[in-house]
């Protein structure tokens, strides 16, 4: 298969949260992975492309809290397979670039790891 993008990605189980005002942190989305540039969510209902998203996620152990504006890419409303869930493709719109960097510091730890292991 033929890899189509354009920065490594690492799969995680990240819980996603909205910004906004509310009480109670519920998480919205679960990460099936991501990136430097953006990440996929798992949803039985993704949003349309083009959908702008305000976010709120930790890392796997790293407590500190990134917020980023992302943009619906595409979205996958079925399951395709036993490897492709359906979701959405979000790409950062706006991050810090304090935030932006440990993103990619988790997806290249992560990446090492999985080379380690095989």
């Amino acid at each position: 298969m033929v890899e189509r993008r354009g920065t490594v990605r690492a799969v995680a189980r990240i819980e996603i949260f909205e910004k906004g005002g509310r009480v109670e942190r519920v998480p919205l989305y679960v990460s099936g992975n991501v990136s430097s540039g953006g990440m996929f969510l798992i949803t039985q209902d993704p949003l349309e492309p083009e959908t702008d998203m305000n976010i709120s996620f930790t890392l796997p152990g790293d407590d500190r809290e990134i917020h980023a504006e992302g943009k619906v890419v595409w979205k996958r409303r079925q399951r395709e397979g036993s490897d492709r869930q359906p979701g959405m493709g979000v790409q950062f719109m706006k991050i810090d670039k304090n935030d932006q960097d440990r993103v990619r510091e988790f997806v290249h730890l992560q990446a090492e790891k999985e080379e380690a292991d095989s």
